[in-house]
């Protein structure tokens, strides 16, 4: 599992670790720089030193051999070499020097012998053909190079206990407001969804709270709308099936065969009335769980419209109606909308138009565009809907007073559901001559669509 903590800590250590190495190896390099111009420095010195001392024996020995330690010196005497050279001949000499020249050139160069490495600095004499040779092992420049490195970087070192005790407590102090806002968050409930207090909310976790703050909102209101829709279902289910029952206990109980036909009859109607308004229901609850969906897809309107009035004819020349399509020639229709919920809507429409318009009358779909928008105009020749109740009937389960015919009052809820999800505007006018009613739908042309061919 992930952790915030464990990674801020690795982060930090490894950050520390890093910086702590590039400041050994600077360290290491500046102390070697500097230990070795100060010891060249001192080589040169003493080379100048021992040519001054020289003027003191104008005439040195034939020959020269190396010169014993002192048993009262310094160990580092092992560590230094000298050479004085007139011509070819070597007149003196110090410490471990081989018989022969420690350089080969004036000035400062690294050499071997005796196994191990030396740094070599030669300086013409007082003589034309006097040379001086003065040699320092490399083992003394080393040495001290460590010693300076580790002196400086011991305080880092000595550091490290306490540098991880202090990233340890400021990452969980760092962490203790969201350790607040998982608490505060683990106290709600689902009847308890008040928005999280911002104040002393780090700036970092404010686009979090706020996220929350309006995803609990939104499930407070799908709750909110879960209740509203159980209670308003429970009690509009509750009618069909108590007719239901009555019917049935007709039909069982009665000894007339027309009068146990026509409780049949009456039962048949009020099963079909219940499966309409389940269904209707579950579209209803399937939408209302959907958030805003504009842009899912793109469906052509004159296709659905067409798919709907021909399942509608059926039922529409059985009611003794006209039922039509009407679109120019050449008009896709094509919106914003899928396919499948084409159908819900201009079905519902439909279906309205075709259940509150006499015998006789008529029923048409028209799709027309123009502006950047497609618009579904559906109009039939019924008794139409009054200006007044024309907001309410897009509410649940309401239908005008006056009805005569069955119905749940669910039908339009559930077009304003699906304008709703796909930003549609819907309109409910009067019919052509003040006749009958006309509901319009505008829908916004995808932009960049296909014009052609859509499913």
């Amino acid at each position: 599992m992930t952790s915030i903590r464990r990674r801020l800590l690795l982060s930090l250590f490894g950050l520390w670790i890093t910086v702590w190495a590039a400041v050994a190896l600077t360290t290491l390099d500046r102390s070697g720089h500097e230990v070795g111009e100060l010891m060249d420095a001192q080589m040169a010195q003493l080379a100048r030193v021992l040519r001054e001392i020289s003027l003191t024996d104008p005439q040195p020995a034939a020959k020269a051999t190396p010169q014993a330690l002192s048993a009262v010196g310094h160990p580092y005497e092992s560590k230094l070499s000298y050479q004085r050279w007139l011509g070819d001949r070597l007149v003196a000499s110090f410490g471990v020097a081989p018989v022969t020249p420690l350089a080969a050139t004036i000035g400062f160069s690294d050499q071997e012998f005796g196994g191990a490495r030396w740094r070599v600095f030669g300086l013409p004499g007082n003589a034309p053909d006097e040379v001086l040779f003065v040699a320092q092992s490399d083992t003394i420049r080393e040495e001290l190079i460590h010693f300076l490195t580790i002196q400086a970087l011991k305080p880092i070192l000595w550091s490290l206990p306490v540098s991880v005790l202090l990233m340890w407590l400021a990452v969980g102090e760092g962490l203790r407001p969201l350790y607040r806002l998982a608490r505060s968050i683990g106290r709600r409930s689902a009847e308890r969804l008040e928005p999280i207090d911002g104040d002393g909310v780090p700036a970092e976790i404010r686009p979090l709270t706020a996220a929350l703050n309006d995803l609990m909102e939104r499930l407070d209101q799908a709750l909110a709308a879960e209740r509203r829709f159980a209670a308003d279902a429970s009690h509009e289910l509750r009618t069909p099936f108590a007719i239901i029952r009555t019917y049935a206990q007709i039909a069982r109980r009665s000894g007339d065969p027309a009068e146990r036909q026509a409780a049949l009859d009456n039962l048949i109607r009020g099963v079909d009335r219940a499966s309409r308004l389940i269904s209707q229901l579950l579209i209803l609850a399937r939408l209302q769980g959907e958030p805003r969906a504009t842009g899912r897809g793109v469906a052509s309107l004159v296709r659905a419209a067409a798919r709907v009035v021909a399942d509608w004819q059926t039922d529409a020349q059985a009611a003794a109606l006209t039922l039509t399509a009407a679109a120019a020639e050449g008009e896709p229709g094509v919106v914003a909308v899928p396919a499948a919920a084409l159908g819900i809507l201009i079905g519902n429409l439909v279906e309205n138009g075709l259940k509150y318009t006499p015998p006789g009358g008529w029923v048409q779909v028209a799709i027309g565009s123009g502006r950047g928008s497609v618009a579904l105009r559906v109009t039939d020749s019924g008794p139409g809907i009054p200006a007044a109740d024309r907001e309410r009937v897009f509410d649940r389960f309401y239908r005008p007073p006056g009805q005569a015919q069955p119905g749940s009052g669910l039908g339009l809820a559930i077009v304003r559901r699906i304008c709703d999800l796909y930003g549609l505007r819907i309109e409910i006018r009067d019919g052509a001559d003040g006749v009958g009613l006309s509901v319009l739908v505008i829908f916004p042309e995808p932009s960049g669509s296909p014009k052609a061919h859509p499913p």
